[in-house]
């Protein structure tokens, strides 16, 4: 007799956006490995197609919450899951909206949950909670088997709530074979490539800051940004390293001032790019920046390092333990523009030195950071949360 598999029901976005959170679902989705182990069903939370939109609260969001409830307990009548799969937001309103909600439901059919943070700010965020949502995030939390972080040193993220005996690390994973090198294709010289939102949690105003010295000491040098401009902050709000209070500034302001200076020429907004647009881009990119307050695993960076680019990095998430400062590029800490600046200058004024350092991240990320290693892991971590 052929024993049944476990059944997981898999919660939570897939692409369009095509960001790291539904990028990384649809890989789990997709796996053999996974579906060759478990008997997999998918809820899909997302509803919206575009980041901009993504957090607000209109008639469009009230309405998807009863359908995501309709569907999420027709699920657990009908399928009796034995482990949930959820990755949770780092807000005060997802978690009220869905979170605590998905969690208890899910414990009241009799399922394992395993939560995924993917991100680096949830325990910041929740010193401000209202008191009282504080408590029922905490009651939550505490019927959770296992929480997911991206960093060893994120396993606190949900103390005093979930004991680090119930907290796994699991990596941002690449598939490299999409994501690889091209000979054929020519390097920009002085190309900056910046991946994601364009806003001020993600550094963009920064950026756009040190563009006029970077660009007056090196005319050459463009920077590239791709992704949307948006305005406000919807989840992230302090520099994960200091703790601070991110200092809000309009991105569309600050793209204004660059584009009525001189310097307009060395400023390229690219818009949202995908497929073969996004691959010529990070295959022509001469150096690839981030300047991220706070991360969980960058999924940009790791794209751009398995296409062999020297990277300059906010030592965030898990970049801080998994990256090495000057063998991976140059780290620099969020926010301080004269460091940003630094990291920048040490990789223009040597051609060797970037592209030795682009060869050793895409050595890094196929042997680090493959789908298929990264899966493995995460396998081993239901098959252990079922077995409690």
């Amino acid at each position: 007799m052929t024993k049944q598999k476990p059944k997981i029901l898999f919660i939570g976005p897939t692409p369009p956006p095509y960001s790291g959170p539904e990028l990384s679902m649809q890989q789990f989705l997709d796996s053999e490995t996974l579906n060759e182990a478990f008997h997999i069903k998918f809820l899909k939370t997302n509803f919206r197609t575009d980041n901009t939109k993504k957090g607000k609260l209109d008639f469009s969001m009230v309405k998807n919450f009863f359908s995501f409830f309709y569907k999420l307990i027709g699920l657990l009548l009908s399928f009796r899951p034995n482990c949930v799969y959820y990755p949770i937001t780092p807000t005060q309103v997802g978690w009220i909206g869905r979170d605590v909600w998905t969690i208890l439901l899910s414990k009241l059919f009799g399922a394992k949950i395993i939560i995924h943070l993917r991100g680096s700010h949830f325990k910041l965020n929740f010193k401000n909670f209202n008191a009282a949502i504080k408590k029922l995030v905490g009651f939550s939390l505490r019927r959770v088997d296992c929480g997911i972080v991206q960093a060893e040193y994120l396993k606190d993220q949900f103390q005093p709530f979930i004991s680090e005996k119930n907290m796994s690390v699991l990596y941002q994973a690449m598939d490299t074979e999409e994501f690889s090198p091209n000979n054929e294709t020519s390097i920009e010289k002085g190309k900056v490539l910046v991946m994601g939102h364009m806003t001020k949690a993600k550094g963009y105003t920064d950026i756009l800051k040190i563009i006029p010295e970077i660009c007056q000491q090196y005319p050459f040098v463009k920077f590239y940004f791709a992704g949307n401009i948006r305005s406000g902050e919807r989840g992230v709000f302090y520099n994960q390293l200091t703790g601070e209070k991110i200092l809000y500034e309009d991105p569309f302001e600050a793209e204004n001032t660059i584009l009525n200076s001189k310097f307009k020429d060395n400023y390229i907004n690219l818009g949202i790019i995908s497929g073969d647009n996004k691959m010529m881009h990070l295959r022509t990119a001469d150096v690839f920046l981030t300047a991220s307050y706070s991360e969980g695993f960058s999924r940009s960076l790791l794209e751009a390092m398995a296409v062999a680019k020297p990277i300059a990095y906010t030592p965030v998430g898990a970049h801080r333990e998994v990256f090495k400062d000057t063998i991976n590029g140059f780290s620099f800490t969020p926010g301080n523009l004269e460091e940003m600046r630094h990291a920048l200058v040490n990789l223009f004024e040597d051609e060797s030195q970037r592209l030795k350092i682009g060869e050793t991240n895409r050595q890094y990320v196929v042997e680090s950071f493959s789908v298929e290693t990264i899966v493995n892991y995460f396998k081993n971590i239901i098959s252990k949360t079922l077995a409690q």
